[in-house]
């Protein structure tokens, strides 16, 4: 044991060793003086395995420190992408609202040009305009009302033009299956007009159809008994008709007239409780319906008990 330095002096010079920062002559010192005491050796082990545990420890608080931060930055860019993808959404869907999709226009907005229905096809092509300066139709589509049997409405969307599009202002749309109904333009919540209507377009054949009907059956009195076509087609045994409310005038002296479709009188309207079908070919095929049991009959005795 070298007993120039003691044991105090090299315990103070361990620190110094273990980081390495010794002079060669110091350094040498120490290692001599450790392989020959005991006592200072396991100081020594001791002294490095607490320096071992404590960088242990900073690195692993360090290495903490950087996860929750690395988290925490994860975190702050997910937010944000999820902000940016928001609002990016909310972007699109107003570009897409103003100038792609566009509003439901009203009827005053739209202007039908041309109106056809083909008897063979029973197909209805309307073609109209808008005059709005800074918009064009986006689409046009057709639907069918869910409140009224046999109606069909025609909506006519418009949208906001951009500078370097082209401006459509023109549209045509064919609907099938027009046999019986009526068709009107625009909106149905708030204002609509009627374009078309199978009723009207077909009064002489309808006003035909009601001249066979008071000459078939002599109990209705043409004067008395105003009949009413109830819109749509109706199929009984495979065969195309109409069907016709009756509706009798009571009242002194009363009368019935027809204004816009609609019946008016001077006295009441006393309904019956059948209605009458008749087929829409030759020979003309008249049958009763009973309001009542909802079946058809050919037996005329339900109107004489009337």
């Amino acid at each position: 044991m070298n007993e120039n330095y003691p044991c105090d002096i090299i315990q103070d010079l361990l620190p110094g060793y273990i980081d390495e920062i010794l002079s060669e002559t110091g350094t040498r010192v120490v290692k001599e003086h450790l392989e020959e005491c005991e006592k200072c050796n396991h100081v020594y082990l001791e002294m490095k395995e607490g320096l071992n545990s404590e960088e242990e420890l900073n690195e692993t608080l360090a290495l903490d420190g950087f996860k929750k931060v690395q988290q925490h930055t994860k975190k702050l860019k997910i937010t944000i992408g999820i902000f940016a993808g928001l609002l990016t959404l909310l972007l699109l869907s107003i570009f897409l609202k103003v100038f792609v999709i566009g509003e439901l226009l009203s009827s005053h907005e739209v202007y039908a040009t041309d109106i056809s229905y083909d008897e063979k096809t029973e197909s209805l092509t309307i073609s109209g305009t808008i005059n709005l300066s800074s918009y064009h139709i986006s689409r046009v589509v057709w639907e069918e009302s869910k409140e009224e049997a046999d109606v069909v409405h025609v909506l006519v969307y418009g949208a906001e033009t951009l500078p370097f599009q082209l401006k459509k202002t023109d549209f045509t749309i064919s609907i099938p299956d027009m046999k019986g109904k009526t068709a009107y333009l625009a909106s149905p919540e708030y204002d609509r007009l009627e374009v078309y209507s199978w009723e009207n377009d077909h009064y002489e054949k309808l006003a035909e159809l009601e001249d066979e009907i008071y000459s078939r059956l002599p109990e209705l009195d043409k004067v008395k008994d105003a009949l009413s076509y109830i819109s749509g087609i109706e199929y009984v045994n495979g065969i195309e008709g109409i069907c016709y409310y009756v509706d009798t005038v009571v009242g002194e002296n009363a009368s019935y007239w027809r204004f816009n479709n609609q019946l008016i009188t001077d006295g009441d309207f006393e309904p019956q409780n059948f209605a009458v079908w008749i087929s829409l070919d030759k020979p003309y095929q008249i049958l009763i319906y009973n309001l009542e049991t909802g079946e058809y009959t050919e037996d005329y005795s339900i109107i004489r008990n009337n």
